[in-house]
């Protein structure tokens, strides 16, 4: 499965969607109002499809009319979202996980609103018709979203009052670019630099909140002077958001060149399975900042384009201390402020990163050969 985005440009109907979605909101209240007191009357979780049947009950009143604009297969995956949530919640008690049930939102900070089969209707020109309400869309995609089969439609808000369409397909998505050669390569992530490629080369992060952060602190000293609540406050909140989301997007369009670069250029790619939380625990706002688990899930999206192979590497596969050149593994964790190192066996000298990222290349070969033994098998 597959997601596609396109941004809707500014419009005069987005009151519509605003509406539509503020509805969405109130309906999800009233659904987990309703679970809620059938839970505290009987112990027992409600019926998705009695609370269904109840929703579509309170449809039918004068006096909710206005919840008509939302579809009746979007109101049914209002329900599939709030019943998934449960389950989790309920699986992660049994585990002894903390963690809290589905809550009653702000319906201003109520987000989106999904449609299965209908609805929708994506026009030609880079257009969409939601529930007959026509609206342009930056079509990046060439037309691809009136050609393929598409499972649910997700129209987004921010708090900006910008609008988004999340398009999710089973269908395959093909690129025009072809991969120029079918080269192997491996990719140590680190922190001083973002990667070290088993060829030798680095490519250092440009580390988009550091150069932003100034903006930032500025934007959050503003917020707090203003009085909670206030129309000077939403001002200053939306002023703060907008700076995080220019730092975001320029990295993500960072992350988009660097990804289709390294696909185009190689067939497959080998990296190793970082664990995020703890190196965030230990370095915070660095690793924030780098975003590694985002870089990896759009390198992963532009090689399935470009039909290039990323194997990934355990993360407790010594890398870095293990000698390219003789298998020589160092008998202890090596501290990160050693960057370079001698092997005592062979005596070839080895800078950190980049022997790590031709070990990291060498074990995805590895992988690969098992792979096609169990195949032959």
């Amino acid at each position: 499965m597959r997601t596609l985005t396109v941004k809707l440009y500014n419009s005069d109907d987005f009151g519509y969607l605003s509406d539509m979605i503020n509805i969405a909101g109130i309906i999800y209240n009233t659904a987990l109002t309703i679970i809620q007191d059938h839970y505290t009357e009987t112990g027992k979780l409600l019926d998705k499809y009695e609370l269904q049947k109840q929703l579509r009950g309170l449809r039918n009143v004068d006096e909710n009319r206005h919840w008509r604009y939302v579809g009746s297969q979007a109101v049914q995956e209002i329900t599939d979202r709030i019943y998934r949530a449960y389950r989790l919640f309920f699986t992660n008690r049994e585990k002894g996980v903390k963690c809290s049930p589905p809550r009653r939102r702000k319906v201003k900070k109520y987000k989106s609103v999904t449609y299965k089969q209908s609805g929708y209707r994506f026009l030609t020109g880079g257009r969409i018709s939601i529930n007959g309400h026509i609206y342009r869309y930056w079509d990046s995609y060439d037309g691809l979203l009136e050609r393929i089969k598409i499972k649910t439609v997700t129209i987004k808000r921010n708090i900006l009052g910008e609008f988004f369409v999340y398009v999710t397909t089973d269908s395959p998505v093909t690129m025009r670019e072809t991969r120029d050669g079918r080269g192997e390569v491996g990719m140590d992530f680190g922190l001083k630099m973002f990667l070290s490629l088993s060829d030798g080369s680095v490519i250092r992060s440009p580390e988009f909140f550091r150069q932003g952060v100034n903006e930032v602190r500025k934007a959050n000293r503003a917020l707090s002077r203003k009085v909670m609540g206030s129309n000077g406050y939403e001002r200053a909140l939306k002023a703060l958001y907008r700076r995080h989301q220019d730092i975001a997007n320029r990295r993500r369009d960072w992350f988009w060149k660097l990804s289709h670069e390294l696909c185009s250029r190689y067939g497959v790619i080998a990296i190793e399975d970082l664990n995020i939380k703890g190196m965030a625990r230990l370095w915070g706002r660095k690793v924030h900042d780098y975003a590694f688990s985002e870089f990896v899930e759009i390198l992963e999206w532009c090689a399935r384009k470009y039909e290039t192979r990323v194997i990934r590497i355990g993360r407790y596969y010594p890398s870095s201390q293990t000698c390219s050149v003789c298998g020589h593994v160092w008998p202890s964790t090596k501290d990160l402020s050693v960057r370079e190192w001698t092997c005592p066996k062979c005596g070839v000298y080895h800078d950190r990163d980049v022997n790590a990222a031709v070990n990291i290349l060498a074990e995805a070969k590895r992988i690969m050969n098992r792979m096609e033994q169990a195949k032959d098998a």
